[in-house]
């Protein structure tokens, strides 16, 4: 279960031989230079199950991943809810789906965001458009900011997590 220090959890994931689809990755490694433990990461070219036991360790998962929905170069971030009504055992989940495994599996109710971006170019290469290369500093910090307000909830527990 979860230790006593507020510990967090980002998953990158996405493939970066994709141009804009490796954006989580790039912005897993610039949260990684400016953050210290507890907060770990993970990049990953897919969600899959064994995910679950990872995040079940952690009190927030924060996953980060290109979307070809939206403007490109739009910076979105949800909260996410686990969702056992979907879960199957395939080689690829859903952010919801790995949550609900958490529970399943651990009996851990991690709390999880999703901070999606939209890219504008998959083809195989490498590199960013000039809308996912814009929208790298918006989704580090939309990160940085989460992980910030996770460790002030934990200490003034009557603060509430926003994501505006």
């Amino acid at each position: 279960m979860h230790g006593s220090a507020q510990s967090v959890l980002v998953i990158a994931c996405g493939n970066p031989l994709r141009w804009d689809d490796g954006i989580a990755w790039q912005a897993a490694e610039e949260i990684g230079r400016t953050l210290q433990p507890p907060v770990e990461i993970i990049c990953v070219h897919q969600l899959t199950p064994e995910l679950a036991e990872e995040a079940s360790r952690a009190d927030t998962v924060i996953f980060i991943d290109a979307t070809r929905n939206g403007e490109p170069g739009k910076v979105l971030c949800q909260t996410v809810s686990p969702d056992s009504t979907a879960v199957c055992f395939s080689h690829h989940l859903a952010p919801a789906q790995v949550l609900a495994l958490c529970n399943q599996l651990y009996g851990s109710e991690p709390r999880g965001f999703l901070i999606s971006i939209s890219g504008e170019c998959f083809d195989h290469g490498t590199g960013l458009s000039p809308a996912a290369t814009n929208a790298l500093p918006k989704s580090v910090a939309k990160a940085n900011e989460l992980i910030r307000r996770v460790g002030v909830e934990l200490h003034n527990p009557l603060q509430r997590l926003s994501l505006n």
